[in-house]
C-alpha cells in the first residue's frame, strides 16, 4: 500500500505526490494519477471514447489522450500515455499541464521553483537541464525549456515549460505551458526512438 506524503502537494501547489519511499516510478502521482495504473480508473468508458487520441503516425505503438476536468485540484488538463493493443489501456506516462497564456517568465520561474523543490529528493538520480527548438515549429521561433530526473531504471520525471512563437499561438491555438510528467522506460525508450 502507497503512504502518501501529502506535504508535497502542500509546499509546491503542484499536485504531484510522491511515497515517503519513493524507490518506484509508480510511488509518484498527478492528480491522483500513478503509471501502471488503468486510465478506465479515472475516466469513464464514455469520456474515453469521446475525447480526441492522438497516434504517433511513424510508429503505431503507443497513443495519447488528453482531459480537462474541473475536478482536477492543480493542472488545467491530464494526458496519458497508452499502448494502442492494450485493452486494459495501462498509464505508461502521466502529465499535469498548466496554461500560462503568453507569460512565459511566470512558467520558467514555477519550473525552476519545483525544480528546486524536489532536487533534494531526488540526489540519486541523472538529472539534465535543456533548452531546444521544438520540432512543430519550422521556424525554430518555440522552445522547449526542460529538466529530467532520471532514475537508474531508465524512467524519469520531467518539468518543462513550453514558449510556442505568437505564429503558432494563432495557427494551431497552443498556449504556453507547464508539463510535469511521470514516464516509465517504455514510453521513455518509444520517444528516443522516434528521434532515429
Amino acid at each position: 500500500m502507497k503512504r502518501l506524503l501529502a506535504c508535497l502537494f502542500i509546499v509546491l501547489g503542484l499536485g504531484l505526490v510522491v511515497s515517503v519511499k519513493a524507490d518506484d516510478i509508480r510511488d509518484f502521482q498527478i492528480e491522483g494519477i500513478s503509471v501502471g495504473d488503468k486510465i478506465l480508473d479515472h475516466v469513464s468508458k464514455k469520456e474515453f471514447s469521446k475525447s480526441k487520441k492522438h497516434e504517433y503516425k511513424y510508429k503505431n505503438i503507443f497513443a495519447t489522450i488528453t482531459f480537462e476536468n474541473k475536478k482536477y485540484l492543480t493542472y488545467d488538463r491530464v494526458r496519458f500515455h497508452y499502448k494502442l493493443d492494450d485493452k486494459n489501456r495501462i498509464i505508461y506516462g502521466v502529465e499535469g499541464q498548466i496554461y500560462f497564456h503568453d507569460k512565459i517568465h511566470k512558467c520558467l520561474k514555477k519550473k525552476e521553483n519545483i525544480v528546486t523543490e524536489i532536487a533534494p529528493m531526488f540526489s540519486n538520480t541523472e538529472r539534465n537541464n535543456k533548452t531546444w527548438d521544438h520540432w512543430a515549429d519550422k521556424k525554430g521561433k518555440s522552445k522547449v525549456h526542460q529538466t529530467i530526473f532520471r532514475f537508474n531504471s531508465g524512467e524519469v520525471i520531467s518539468i518543462q515549460c513550453f514558449d510556442w512563437s505568437d505564429e503558432i499561438t494563432k495557427e494551431k491555438r497552443w498556449r504556453d505551458n507547464l508539463k510535469v510528467g511521470i514516464q516509465t522506460k517504455d514510453i521513455v525508450d518509444f520517444f528516443i526512438s522516434l528521434n532515429k
